[in-house]
C-alpha cells in the first residue's frame, strides 16, 4: 500500500508534490487504484511536515550519537523526549513494566494545531541536541531541502 497526498482541482485528484507523482508514477497507466480519502479540518500543512523530516534527516546527517544516526531515528526520539504518547495504549504488562505506544504525526491521526505544537517542541529537541539554534536549525535544513 503506498500514502500520498492528492489535491482536488477541477474535479480531478492530482500529485501534490514532485515526490507524491514519484509515488503514482509505480502504477500502470490506467490501472485501476482503490483509495480510501480523508480530508483534514483544519489544513495541515504537507510543506510543514516536509521541513520536519528535512530537518530531522539533517539531524541525523550532523551527529555521532547512537540512536540518532537516522531520520526516523530522530523522529523516535523527539516523541520518546517529548512524552508524544497515546494515552489510550499504556499498557501494564504482567510483570509490572509499563509499554507505552507513540503517537503518529500522519495527517490522519494529528490534527493541525496539535501538529504546529509538537513540531515547534521537537525542533527545540532537535536543536538543543546539535547545540544551535532553532532559527539555525530551520534555516539550515531549508538551504539543504
Amino acid at each position: 500500500m503506498k500514502e500520498l497526498a492528492l489535491q482536488l482541482k477541477n474535479n480531478s485528484l492530482v500529485p501534490f508534490s514532485i515526490e507524491d507523482q514519484d509515488i503514482l508514477k509505480e502504477f500502470k497507466n490506467n490501472q485501476v487504484l482503490k483509495a480510501k480519502l480523508t480530508g483534514v479540518r483544519k489544513e495541515r500543512s504537507y510543506l510543514q511536515l516536509k521541513l520536519y523530516w528535512a530537518v530531522c534527516k539533517m539531524v541525523a546527517d550532523n551527529n555521532e550519537t547512537p540512536g540518532w544516526q537516522t531520520k526516523e531515528q530522530i523522529d523516535f526520539q523527539c516523541r520518546v523526549n517529548l512524552h508524544f504518547v497515546d494515552p489510550n495504549l499504556i499498557i501494564a504488562k504482567p510483570d509490572g513494566s509499563i509499554a507505552m505506544h507513540y503517537r503518529s504525526i500522519a495527517f490522519k491521526n494529528l490534527g493541525h494545531i496539535e501538529a504546529c505544537g509538537y513540531f515547534d517542541r521537537a525542533f527545540e529537541v532537535m536543536a538543543k541536541k546539535l547545540k544551535i539554534s532553532v532559527d539555525e536549525l530551520l534555516e539550515n535544513a531549508q538551504r539543504e531541502a
